[in-house]
């Protein structure tokens, strides 16, 4: 994976991680890293490019770090968030539903 027309350092890289997990869109992204924004973009629409590949991995990121608090506080009797966590289950299991039946189960929404 090569980020083409926007050339970053792994600092950039990491910061794209934290933004993105902290809910910050792509074009605010490119914004705070100084970078063009329409190259920016380009390289995020890519999956085969660093920007995307650490876009996604922030969003997973945070998003496994909530989980994994969920599932322990429903683990220890936490009736809320045992609703909460059926929840996520379910909307999961939707998900992988939709990319078996349109994706043939290569594509993962995040």
């Amino acid at each position: 994976m090569l980020a083409i027309s926007v050339r970053l350092s792994q600092e950039e890289l990491e910061q794209i991680e934290t933004l993105a997990g902290a809910g910050y869109g792509p074009e605010k992204i490119a914004v705070y890293l100084d970078v063009p924004v329409k190259d920016f973009l380009k390289e995020w629409r890519n999956a085969e490019t660093l920007v995307h590949f650490h876009y996604k991995r922030g969003v997973l990121i945070v998003d496994a770090e909530v989980g994994m608090k969920l599932a322990q506080n429903a683990r220890e009797g936490n009736i809320t968030a045992a609703q909460q966590l059926a929840k996520v289950r379910w909307e999961q299991y939707l998900n992988d539903c939709k990319n078996q039946i349109y994706f043939n189960g290569g594509v993962d929404e995040i």
